[in-house]
């Protein structure tokens, strides 16, 4: 446990045997549920992670078809909120995130002022170190259209998948409706404004390594934004146009 709440962290995964170990090697000793899931690999992931069957707190799934990043985080999630898990957090299993990290996220769910919180390597540009040149600006640009989508004005990196979110606020989702392949980050945000979740960002530098990206930029920029708009149009009906229906509905002429 960390400060009196049970963490879970989702890993997903796709072809990552050569850094699954690691993930798992390096996880911190407060965290009580190591959920990997295996986005139905082509190499030796599940063998490499199955390695680890001692750890008690390794809970190892694997998909029959390979449904993408964001499908294989919302099946660690469902396994999450069905273990009861206080905090989630979700961390690649390319091992570019770093475990020290992880307490940067989970402290302000702790203590109350946040519900979700991400990492942001854009706020300082000392945290962006090693980050290449187009991937800057192309986070840059996500980012100011995710405002705009999500309606979350000031916030940083949307692209980041380093999070954690609570229990509360996991348990409000639609996990069946989040956006399935990368992209999945920028979904959730539109959705948990319509709920009025609390989010923060918290810096956290870029760390890269042996991991090679597995995004199709030209086609991830294009399918990101399309989701984007609709995102913005779904969002400004929901939290606005339904409810100003809703109200002139029961109002009495």
């Amino acid at each position: 446990m960390y400060r009196g709440r049970l963490i879970g962290v989702v890993v997903p995964a796709y072809n990552e045997e050569l850094l699954i170990a690691k993930v798992i090697e390096t996880m911190p000793d407060y965290v009580d549920r190591i959920y990997v899931i295996d986005d139905c690999s082509t190499d030796r992931t599940f063998i490499s992670a199955a390695q680890f069957s001692g750890e008690p707190r390794l809970k190892l799934t694997r998909h029959l078809n390979n449904e993408g990043v964001g499908a294989a985080i919302m099946t660690g999630y469902r396994r999450a909120l069905n273990d009861e898990m206080d905090i989630v957090a979700v961390m690649a299993g390319d091992h570019q995130m770093d475990p020290i990290q992880l307490t940067k996220l989970l402290d302000p769910l702790v203590e109350g002022t946040a519900e979700y919180c991400k990492g942001d390597r854009l706020s300082r540009s000392e945290l962006t170190k090693g980050m290449s040149r187009w991937r800057r600006f192309g986070n840059v640009i996500l980012t100011r259209l995710t405002r705009i989508s999500s309606g979350y004005w000031k916030v940083q990196d949307p692209q980041n998948g380093y999070t954690a979110i609570s229990r509360e606020a996991l348990s409000r989702l639609d996990l069946d409706k989040v956006y399935p392949r990368y992209g999945y980050c920028n979904d959730l945000l539109a959705k948990m404004n319509v709920l009025d979740v609390k989010v923060k960002d918290v810096q956290i530098p870029a760390r890269y390594s042996q991991e090679k990206s597995k995004i199709k930029y030209g086609n991830y920029i294009r399918k990101v934004s399309l989701l984007l708009l609709k995102n913005f149009f779904w969002r400004i009906t929901q939290k606005y146009i339904l409810p100003w229906f809703s109200r002139i509905g029961g109002t009495k002429l």
